[in-house]
């Protein structure tokens, strides 16, 4: 039997995927109603950075935008800043005075007393360069304004961010010996390259409203080793000038754009020689299944890949063919790793089953949905069907009752509130004939215990929409604690034909114990999962992101539980610890990654 070639390539593994088409995906028909995608988005609980986003977006699209140059952008930042009473040949204080007196009441002001906004605020105004107190200093040492001028034009780094910028200027040659520039935050769309001084080797561009790379991309400066083009508006078809860049670039994000698709960029970015870092997070193509697999594979030279260390053991051994539809498809995954403390229910009728399960509400998702919307103007696909004629629904269980009151997350335990201690005595009827927005997952249903266990995945749902997916990853998305009660049908025996049960309608009662809303991150390709914590004594429904931190590693035990000598009873990664008092679950939410050892 002859040998194996050494380059052979290594077979993937058979995986089960579903059927994926075009219509599948992003493709939208000609005849869809206007306006539909805007709909699927309304009521989207978005996270704080992602609103931001979206308002400057919205602005960045608008045609009628004054025009604000370099310029005149760069004169209200040091108006702005702490450099302007340095600055002005018209105040009324000597650079002295404002050195003794006015700088060390400004910061003083802003360390003690300003809020942490404020203090957010304060820096963004006083960014313009590094170290500005240094460059006043040798000013009011020298006492002429002019060493601070002409100081300032000898800049190494220049920041005008957040300054509502839409062209460069002439302005900008001025500053001959500058290397590193920061424009982010502003409205520019094109990038005049013949206004840039041929001495930067770093250039910040993130959050403008550039569309095109080739406009600009041979006309950089020929020793630029740092290009950040970050939430900008790049697609798929807008980045074929990426082969185009510096020769000598080594880091370049092109993060939280709209590129759908992997492979063009990958091609491009290839031809870079000195390419060691690349960011793609936050792009649609960053949530596919094969996504770190085919960009390692396809970059052998890449150190990092979105922010994160590129290490041996994450690049395969063998090479390996990537199936296309991993390129085009992901599966979400929602695990619930363990919920405590939960109240005990009271015990059940004869027939009836009591269970808790836990439900994730997903609507950016829904496939369903967006098909629906995208032909019909309903703004919504909650729909109650009529009763029937002989108004047998609800006849032998009497009227379903009135809807219960709302329940605090906080009295579910019961110790301050009236309501807490009987929540179980507030629970409805669920109508089988109401839809709910085809947006609702649930998990699989358990018996009460102390420290309730659920299957891994609980959820897990295919997604051939990536964009879906990555916008699912910036809103903050809803799960439910629920117990139930199920009666079934049964037979009426001899001796209990007037049994109360016998009498009561097949069907379920139910109860929301706790809602949590968990704020999504942008998907990390070396961490399958982000982590949430949320108990009731947080006093809100919003869960704690847990970092890096794995919960799933964490062991409890529902009897005491005695420290080792020599170690104290804090709790330490994968030991053991006694089940809380208080209702606490455990989960995690992210993507399938595919990641190859």
């Amino acid at each position: 039997m002859p040998p194996k070639p050494k380059d052979a390539k290594k077979p993937s593994p058979p995986v089960n995927r579903p059927a994926i088409s075009d219509s599948s995906l992003v493709y939208v028909p000609e005849d869809a109603v206007e306006g539909f995608e805007e709909r699927i988005e309304t009521g989207i609980d978005w996270t704080l950075l992602e609103a931001g986003a979206r308002h400057h977006r919205e602005i960045g699209k608008r045609e009628d935008l004054p025009t604000v140059t370099f310029s005149k952008a760069l004169e209200t930042k040091i108006n702005n800043s702490i450099l302007y009473g340095f600055l002005d040949k018209h105040s009324g204080l000597t650079l002295e005075q404002n050195w003794e007196f006015l700088l060390p009441v400004t910061l003083w002001d802003n360390e003690k007393f300003a809020t942490e906004e404020g203090k957010v605020c304060f820096h963004n105004a006083n960014c313009v360069t590094d170290d500005l107190v240094k460059l006043i200093k040798r000013t009011v040492k020298a006492g002429n304004r002019k060493v601070l001028r002409h100081d300032f034009k000898m800049l190494h780094t220049l920041r005008v961010n957040d300054s509502q910028m839409t062209d460069l200027d002439e302005g900008l040659l001025g500053f001959k010996e500058l290397i590193s520039l920061n424009l982010c935050g502003n409205y520019l769309n094109t990038i005049d390259t013949s206004l840039i001084p041929p001495s930067l080797r770093s250039l910040e561009l993130q959050a403008n409203r550039i569309k095109q790379v080739e406009d600009f991309a041979e006309g950089l400066p020929a020793d630029l080793v740092y290009l950040g083009l970050a939430r900008n508006f790049f697609t798929s078809e807008t980045i074929l000038g990426l082969s185009r860049l510096p020769y000598k670039l080594t880091v370049l994000d092109l993060s939280d754009n709209d590129i759908y698709h992997l492979e063009p960029v990958l091609e491009a970015v290839s031809l870079l020689p000195y390419l060691t870092a690349l960011s793609l997070a936050g792009n649609p193509c960053a949530y596919s299944s094969g996504y770190a697999r085919t960009t390692l594979m396809k970059l052998v030279r890449l150190q990092w890949l979105d922010y994160r260390e590129v290490l041996p053991t994450d690049r395969p051994m063998e090479p390996i063919d990537t199936h296309p539809d991993d390129l085009r498809s992901t599966y979400f995954n929602f695990v619930v790793y363990r919920v405590m403390a939960a109240p005990q229910p009271p015990k059940a009728e004869k027939g009836a089953a009591t269970t808790f399960h836990v439900e994730l509400e997903i609507p950016l998702l829904d496939v369903v949905r967006r098909r629906f919307l995208m032909f019909r103007r309903n703004e919504s696909l909650i729909d109650m069907l009529p009763p029937p004629e002989d108004d047998e629904w609800g006849s032998a269980a009497g009227p379903p009752p009135p809807p219960p009151p709302v329940i605090d997350s906080k009295a579910v335990m019961g110790e301050e509130s009236e309501v807490g201690s009987n929540i179980f005595d507030h629970m409805e009827y669920k109508n089988t004939r109401e839809i709910h927005n085809f947006t609702t997952f649930e998990s699989n249903r358990v018996q009460w215990s102390k420290l309730m266990n659920f299957q891994e995945p609980l959820v897990r749902i295919f997604c051939p929409d990536l964009s879906a997916v990555r916008d699912t990853f910036r809103s903050a998305i809803t799960c439910r604690l629920i117990y139930s009660v199920t009666y079934a049908p049964t037979k009426p025996g001899r001796n209990d034909r007037k049994s109360s049960h016998v009498l009561r309608m097949p069907g379920e009662m139910r109860v929301v114990i706790a809602t949590m809303k968990c704020s999504l991150k942008a998907v990390d390709w070396s961490q399958p999962y982000q982590h949430f914590h949320w108990d009731d004594s947080l006093g809100t429904e919003n869960a704690i992101h847990w970092g890096e931190g794995d919960l799933s590693v964490l062991q409890y035990s529902q009897t005491p539980v005695k420290a080792p000598k020599g170690k104290t009873d804090g709790a330490e990664a994968g030991s053991r610890q006694t089940t809380p008092d208080n209702l606490t679950c455990h989960f995690g939410i992210g993507i399938e990654t595919l990641k190859v050892a």
